[in-house]
């Protein structure tokens, strides 16, 4: 155990990283399961060009070792849930004997009224479970730092689009150039923002049926309802020049940081490819374009 500890502490200096216990668990994670989703990712940020930084192995950490939501906040939320489904169901119940009650009685109203009353519980109820599951959606679903849809969610839709008969579609991975100068340059605070500009700024240049999630700590990914790949093309470089025009200001310093540029890489889905063989094939695209020079898309050929 010390001698694995002294594996860990030689990471974190090899890297210059801060001993953060977040920090620590991923890289112990690292050296003690090779084969997991943590082993896999903390290569491919060793392997990418920013390599190993402190804010990418939070993200990692925030997104495969600490559940967003607590089993014990998860319960809390299906009680609350069943509790709503179990007066919808009562007040269902209700009607229906109601009904029932109706065609026995020359006078209706105390019958109306009932059932009017008995209705409007029914959509009461309705509308406390709706808020109670979006609630928990957002939570589970959703980057805290830039209001995004996260990971997690990008497998969720992943599986549920690869469930479909013969599912084909296009998959684009974004990555700010030399964010890694950013933070290095103006602070993580600042660096933060540029990351919420740039999740803002993609949102609004994407169409209504295109997914955009945070994938790692300055990617991005679009999940395109569409197989067609000059169509999924034209909307990722519409997103790379536009993000480019944002001008970046520090207005506490004065300071003109300027333009974020994005490199990509845009790859089609195969209805046999599971999550991870589907990003590595976009990532080894996106890996392409930053060594082209970076600020420009590649396509899969």
């Amino acid at each position: 155990m010390t001698f694995l500890c002294e594996q860990v502490v030689s990471e974190i200096d090899r890297h210059d990283l801060n001993c953060d216990p977040r920090i620590f668990h991923v890289l112990h994670l690292f050296l003690t399961e090779p084969g997991s989703p943590v082993a896999r990712e903390v290569q491919r940020l060793i392997a990418s060009e920013e390599g190993l930084t402190a804010k990418a192995l939070l993200f990692v950490y925030e997104n495969f070792v600490q559940p967003n939501v607590s089993s014990e906040k998860q319960f809390e939320s299906m009680k609350r849930s069943q509790g709503h489904l179990d007066a919808i169901r009562s007040s269902a119940e209700t009607s229906a004997e109601l009904c029932k009650d109706a065609k026995r009685k020359s006078t209706k109203d105390d019958v109306i009224k009932a059932l009017s009353d008995n209705m409007a519980e029914i959509l009461s109820r309705t509308a406390k479970l709706e808020q109670e599951l979006a609630a928990s959606q957002s939570e589970i679903f959703t980057d805290s730092l830039t209001g995004i849809y996260n990971r997690r969610y990008l497998e969720a839709e992943f599986a549920a689009r690869q469930a479909r008969p013969s599912p084909k579609y296009f998959l684009a991975l974004l990555d700010i150039d030399h964010f890694k100068n950013v933070n290095d340059t103006y602070g993580h605070i600042i660096g933060d923002q540029v990351l919420k500009l740039v999740a803002t700024a993609i949102k609004s240049l994407i169409r209504s049926q295109d997914v955009l999630c945070r994938y790692g700590g300055e990617e991005f990914a679009i999940l395109f309802d569409s197989a067609d790949e000059t169509e999924c093309a034209d909307v990722v470089e519409r997103v790379r020049l536009g993000v480019t025009k944002h001008k970046l200001v520090n207005r506490k310093q004065g300071q003109t940081i300027g333009s974020v540029t994005l490199s990509a890489g845009l790859a089609l889905v195969e209805p046999d490819d599971d999550f991870d063989t589907a990003l590595e094939r976009v990532d080894r695209l996106l890996y392409k374009a930053k060594q082209a020079g970076r600020d420009r898309l590649v396509i899969q050929m």
